[in-house]
């Protein structure tokens, strides 16, 4: 018994050395667990406070949902690891809540402070103000009673940023506006005041209004270098530049600076403009008469008639319609208004009704020279853009008797080198027209692009046959024209024919076709037709005379 109970006390002190080891193994466990869940904690601490300064300066939305897509697609190593579980996209969206109502809050209070949140520049109302208070208390030249200012204002619009920024993003166009910021500030003096208005544009304060040009001059050429908006992103834009010195007369500096700008993008950009009254009073007269043309395009504009003659076959061959504006009873040359239709997109529509009423007036004209004749309408480059101008003509050449249409356009149009022009010319070709160059040889057209185009005629210039009975070498410039139209088969008229010599000097060479004062003016479709019958008459009896 003695030995069974030692036996049985030896095992006990085992067992509780095993139970002392097992609990102290697993106290070195939980030991380990809980340091690494510290460390854990500690590390998620920690990445959390970065994410935190990180959102404290955010600046941008853009910023802010670059920031938080990248902690997403970390997950779940990130600073939300397991963000894409339903509890930790909560507080992510609280977070993208929280930081962007303080981004907002941000650029409110940018705006209140004047600066703008992209370049750092100050913004349009801070700048309108700078400005205001320059124009009142400016330094005074000219003597005190001028009250004007030496100040002026530079009014700058980037040149092809829209499209740059609807094809990049905004991200990128911010970049562009931040680099051009930094180039503009590079490149204005210290006592300037560089803004940002909003958008693409920009303007600079001067204090000495005698630097406008050489500060602009400058930042054309800086603006104009390439842009790194990216790194794979490049971007070209250009600028245009208004430049409005302070004056005892006009509207405020920073509006006469934005009209000059406007007039610099009119001219095509890349360059500056000087506001000047005179051309802000031209302007304004401009869109007064174009809006004046716009109202009287339906009942104002009549359609005179000028009869070309071939004077070896004594007969009245065709008639140019050309149209005149009257305007409170006066007639207006189109000289004085279709380079207006042209700058204010009304020529189009002013070309239609003129072909129309050709067309429709045609029998009337026909039936006076007792033959069908060649009806000429004139057709300018911005027509040619007019998607209803083939369609118009088509019909003219069904309503008209065939091959009687002609259509006359200037040397600018043969000499364009696009293919839009090109394809243009020749859908009007193919619809049944016949092409002839207008005022041939006041341009630069050569004989290269006689072949290339799809010209059947050309008039030559009433300035070389004004001078063709006094000047051997202009009557030898025109018997050469008259060759060459023999030798390619083109129709050949001579036009500003005004006397007996001018018309048999050319007679002589080999233009009988000929049109001018000489045989007939241009009138209304009543008084032509009775001039047509009275010169039929006359071109018969000469005819007859002559042989």
């Amino acid at each position: 018994m003695t030995g069974a109970g030692a036996g049985s006390g030896a095992g006990v002190p085992e067992l509780l050395l095993a139970a002392l080891g097992l609990a102290v193994l697993v106290l070195a466990v939980l030991l380990v667990l809980v340091e690494r869940l510290a460390r854990t904690s500690r590390r998620q601490v920690r990445e959390l406070q970065a994410a935190v300064h990180q959102l404290e300066h955010v600046e941008h939305p853009d910023e802010l949902d670059d920031l938080l897509r990248g902690w997403v697609d970390r997950a779940p190593a990130g600073p939300f690891a397991g963000a894409r579980d339903a509890p930790a996209r909560e507080v992510l969206q609280a977070l993208a809540r929280g930081s962007r109502r303080r981004v907002e809050a941000l650029r409110q209070l940018a705006d209140l402070a004047g600066t703008d949140p992209v370049t750092g520049l100050p913004g349009g109302a801070a700048f309108s103000e700078l400005v205001a208070s320059a124009e009142t208390s400016g330094v005074l030249t000219g003597g005190d009673a001028a009250r004007v200012p030496d100040v002026a204002v530079l009014h700058l619009g980037l040149d092809g940023f829209r499209r740059f920024n609807a094809e990049h993003g905004r991200a990128a166009g911010d970049a562009v506006l931040a680099e051009v910021a930094r180039r503009l500030r590079g490149s204005t003096r210290g006592g300037d005041v560089l803004a940002r208005l909003g958008g693409d544009e920009f303007a600079v304060l001067l204090r000495e209004a005698g630097a406008a040009g050489e500060v602009a001059v400058r930042l054309l050429s800086v603006v104009a270098e390439p842009v790194e908006a990216g790194p794979t992103t490049r971007a070209r834009i250009g600028a245009s530049i208004g430049v409005a010195v302070a004056s005892a007369q006009g509207p405020s500096l920073l509006r006469a600076a934005e009209q000059a700008k406007t007039a610099a993008k009119r001219a095509g950009g890349g360059c500056l403009q000087v506001w000047d009254p005179d051309a802000v009073d031209a302007r304004r007269d401009d869109e007064l008469a174009a809006a004046r043309l716009a109202r009287g395009l339906a009942d104002e504009l009549e359609v005179h008639y000028q009869p070309t003659v071939d004077l070896d076959s004594g007969l009245v061959t065709g008639v140019e319609a050309l149209v005149r504006w009257r305007r409170d009873g006066e007639l207006v040359p189109p000289d004085d208004f279709i380079g207006l239709a042209e700058r204010h997109g009304l020529i189009a529509e002013l070309g239609r009704r003129v072909l129309a009423t050709a067309v429709r007036d045609a029998p009337a004209l026909a039936e006076a020279a007792g033959h069908d004749l060649v009806v000429a309408v004139n057709v300018s480059g911005p027509q040619l853009e007019d998607p209803q101008l083939l369609p118009a003509v088509r019909a003219a050449v069904a309503d008209i008797a065939p091959h009687r249409l002609v259509l006359e356009m200037t040397e600018g149009i043969l000499v364009a080198e696009d293919e839009a022009t090109q394809r243009a010319l020749e859908d009007l070709v193919a619809a049944g027209a016949f092409l002839c160059v207008d005022d041939f040889g006041t341009g630069c057209a050569t004989l290269a692009y006689l072949r290339r185009r799809p010209f059947s005629a050309f008039k030559i210039d009433r300035s070389y046959v004004r001078d063709i009975e006094t000047d051997r070498r202009t009557c030898d410039l025109v018997e050469g024209l008259v060759l060459l139209a023999a030798a390619t088969g083109m129709g050949l008229v001579a036009e500003g024919v005004e006397t007996v010599g001018q018309s048999e000097v050319l007679r002589r060479m080999g233009a009988p076709t000929q049109q001018g004062f000489l045989h007939a003016r241009p009138q209304s479709l009543d008084d032509v037709v009775a001039s047509i019958r009275r010169l039929a008459a006359r071109l018969s009896a000469q005819a007859l005379a002559g042989s």
